[in-house]
């Protein structure tokens, strides 16, 4: 039997420096420019992204987000699946969960059956992500804004070299992004291809840590694991058709009125339906996670308390003579002209410090400080910590 090797202890520690922190509206918007989507989504079939100066920072700092959903205790049983060929393990031999006192659920993985599924091959998945670390949440919601879609974040851990799920496709739009070790992907060079087999001259890559890969819906594709521990993201998106299909529709109803002939172009290639999507997306009610009682009660605003718009679709912001119109969450706010610059800084929809907005801003301290406490009263703005 080999004798383990004990580190020596350095005798004065020696502290790292503090990483710096995780931009998520910044790095999706880096992700899809690198994509060539810009703030559309990818277009173009099968896009594939190498990694920029500095995703290992991010991919540590996402992979904190995945190992501390893994530890909670109490996340959802159902934010869990084991694949192993094709079929869902049993839950009871790899998770307890109960309700103890209070209504409170408890829920833990059990490392036994879970390491060795995971090691011949099984796929373990952290669905709606979001749910369970606000760093995932915060890139969840940057895609949202700049994608104009609904999104959710699954994660995919395996350790084997087979496949889980062989040949399949999704009927939704994904970006996939790479965080731990590698793994082999297969995407059909024909999209829309739902055939059980992928054409010849199909993209066949092995991705690794920082590497986003863009897989259009309805799309063939096969994963497999190349035998180390590997970790990536599937972050999922469906613009809604519905408000597409009223495009569509108001083309129709125009080229009858006119007598004319639209020609058939991309929604990314008509500013105006871009314009009347925002509308109607910003008269949707849903709301992003998160609450701002404290700021809200005592109307304080610290230097690092975290801001954000607090509507899940970005605002639809129209501009009079002295007056902005705010159309969002289904309710429409009259502000100052003079707010526009600060207006538009938050309805990025990136999470923003008072440090960062002051520093952009042209407003005064106490104009700014004022409009936060308005808009945290209001629930427009979500103001925590």
């Amino acid at each position: 039997m080999t004798t383990p090797t004990i580190p020596t202890i350095p005798t004065t520690p020696t502290v790292p420096p503090a990483p710096a922190p995780f931009d998520a509206f910044a790095h999706a918007q880096a992700l899809l420019t690198g994509l060539g989507a810009d703030e559309l989504p990818p277009a173009g079939g099968v896009r594939l992204h190498e990694p920029a100066e500095g995703a290992d920072a991010v991919c540590e700092a996402l992979l904190a987000g995945v190992w501390s959903a893994l530890a909670r205790p109490g996340a959802l049983a159902t934010n869990f699946r084991l694949v192993e060929s094709g079929r869902q393990v049993d839950r009871s031999r790899w998770m307890r969960s109960r309700v103890g006192d209070g209504e409170i659920l408890h829920t833990a993985l059990v490392p036994g059956y879970l390491h060795s599924a995971v090691e011949r091959g099984a796929t373990l998945v952290i669905s709606h992500l979001e749910a369970l670390d606000e760093r995932i949440m915060l890139l969840c919601e940057a895609f949202e804004y700049q994608l104009r879609a609904r999104a959710w974040v699954n994660c995919y851990i395996t350790a084997g070299a087979n496949s889980a799920f062989d040949v399949h496709s999704d009927d939704h739009d994904a970006l996939i992004l790479q965080l731990l070790g590698t793994k082999h992907w297969e995407v059909d060079s024909r999209v829309g291809a739902r055939a059980r087999g992928l054409a010849p001259g199909s993209l066949d890559r092995v991705l690794t840590p920082g590497m986003c890969l863009s897989v259009p819906r309805d799309t063939a594709h096969r994963v497999s694991g190349t035998g180390e521990l590997t970790v990536h993201l599937t972050i999922g998106y469906e613009p809604f058709a519905d408000v597409r299909e009223e495009i569509s529709a108001a083309r129709a109803l125009v080229a009858t009125t006119t007598g004319t002939t639209p020609t058939p172009r991309a929604d990314s290639d008509r500013p105006d339906q871009l314009d009347y999507l925002a509308g109607r997306l910003a008269l949707r009610p849903d709301r992003r996670p998160g609450a701002s009682l404290r700021s809200a009660l005592t109307g304080e605003i610290g230097a690092t308390t975290r801001i954000r718009w607090a509507s899940r679709f970005p605002p639809y912001v129209t501009t009079g003579d002295e007056h902005l119109t705010v159309t969002t969450m289904g309710r429409r706010i009259r502000l100052d002209r003079r707010l526009e610059r600060t207006v538009a800084l938050l309805a990025r929809g990136g999470a923003l410090t008072l440090d960062q907005l002051a520093a952009d801003s042209d407003l005064p301290d106490a104009e700014l400080r004022a409009l936060l406490a308005f808009g945290a009263r209001h629930d427009f703005l979500i103001c925590e910590g």
